[in-house]
């Protein structure tokens, strides 16, 4: 049954039973929205080019971040109402309650550097979108964004990675079109196979920006890209995972991304020598020049 107290959640019917510890904390729900609501978000989906915000399609993913969203009127009140509800305090607390005991498992050591319990959290909306990830005087910045993935031309959509190590936690609401005829782009939840963490908070990463070595890890999970499946996972160095290569269609792929950001890293990348050579290089006056020949 929908929680009628927040009718627009992604987590509206989502349980603390529904919470996988392993390889690291997640949720994968089919039907995870109300139908009827998710039918009226699905009808009122914005057209491209709303998305697109007068940039050209190619093969690439478009972002349009709640910033813009909930200001444009181009974009229905329903919509609006989503964003506005799921970078707020209100949805926060709505995740602490059917998470927290797992992300103070995860991260011991937050609340005593964020200064603040989990729910005395200050929430703020991302203000500027990717480009500005955090709210000012805000514990954590919360984004929710329209995305659209154009695969036109046979594309891994992208291999096996971890998120940035200020990311509390991430999660995607699939809006299939019914005319996708396409296959792949399913949500891959991964586990490390060998050598990949010299201790529990730092990950070896292959290439940037946070790539890992196909050879290094294995599938356990597949969240199929179908239409109201949401997938939802706490980050760390843990929480490696991919997007399954897409057959080449003129549809683009569909879906609702949202995450939240704390105003430092939980978690080290370790970077191959030669690249972390070329990224102290490129921080130099000049460095670049250099840094090109590695």
């Amino acid at each position: 049954m929908t929680n009628l107290k927040y009718p627009l959640s992604i987590l509206s019917r989502a349980t603390k039973a529904d919470f996988v510890t392993e390889p690291y904390p997640h949720l994968v729900i089919t039907d995870a929205l109300d139908p009827e609501i998710f039918e009226q978000l699905s009808n009122q989906f914005p057209a491209d080019d709303i998305i697109l915000n007068g940039r050209a399609a190619k093969d690439t993913w478009f972002d349009y971040p709640a910033c813009k969203v909930v200001a444009d009127e181009r974009v229905s009140a329903l919509w609006r109402d989503f964003f506005a509800y799921h970078t707020s305090k209100a949805f926060f607390d709505e995740l602490m309650a059917l998470a927290g005991p797992q992300m103070r498992a995860l991260n011991p050591d937050l609340e005593q550097r964020a200064g603040h319990r989990l729910e005395d959290f200050i929430v703020g909306m991302r203000p500027g979108g990717r480009g500005d990830p955090l709210a000012e005087g805000a514990d954590v910045s919360m984004e929710c964004q329209f995305y659209l993935n154009y695969t036109r031309q046979p594309r891994i959509v992208r291999g096996p990675h971890v998120d940035r190590p200020s990311e509390l936690f991430a999660a995607l609401l699939y809006f299939r079109r019914e005319d996708d005829d396409s296959v792949g782009a399913n949500l891959e939840i991964c586990e490390a196979t060998a050598g990949l963490y010299p201790n529990p908070h730092t990950v070896r990463i292959s290439t940037l920006p946070a790539e890992i070595d196909d050879a290094k890890v294995r599938t356990v999970k597949t969240a199929n890209y179908a239409a109201n499946t949401l997938v939802l996972f706490l980050n760390s160095a843990h929480s490696i995972h991919a997007v399954s290569p897409r057959t080449p269609t003129v549809v683009p792929r569909r879906h609702i991304n949202f995450c939240c950001d704390v105003r430092f890293d939980l978690f080290e990348m370790k970077l191959p020598a030669r690249l972390a050579a070329k990224k102290t290089l490129e921080a130099l006056p000049l460095g670049w020049r250099l840094a090109k020949y590695l």
